[in-house]
């Protein structure tokens, strides 16, 4: 599986326009069969730091995703209600059980 993280800082003023932003995402879950996680996390020790982190069936579809005028829209948001500080695709491996 694959995955995007975006790490994030908003502006204090800006921050429940952000999180309006991200269930709006989260909204449109069923445009978007292949993503099959999306979380938001946000740094303890850092106020309005947040990790936005999806996770995807195949980089195909994270890569037409990512070509997407819905997604470009988002990043622009982001960068208007504060500041895009890191954006990574990454690899998730698949949990291992024993027994």
């Amino acid at each position: 599986m694959i995955g995007l993280e975006l790490t994030v800082k908003i502006h204090s003023q800006k921050r429940m326009e952000f999180l309006q932003a991200f269930e709006m995402s989260q909204s449109n879950d069923d445009l978007y069969p292949e993503r099959t996680g999306l979380r938001l996390f946000e740094k303890v020790n850092e106020a309005n730091t947040f990790l936005w982190q999806e996770e995807w069936k195949s980089s195909e579809a994270l890569t037409l995703y990512c070509q997407e005028n819905k997604f470009r829209a988002m990043i622009g948001a982001i960068n208007i209600l504060g500041e895009l500080i890191h954006h990574n695709q990454v690899i998730f491996e698949e949990e291992l059980t024993n027994g």
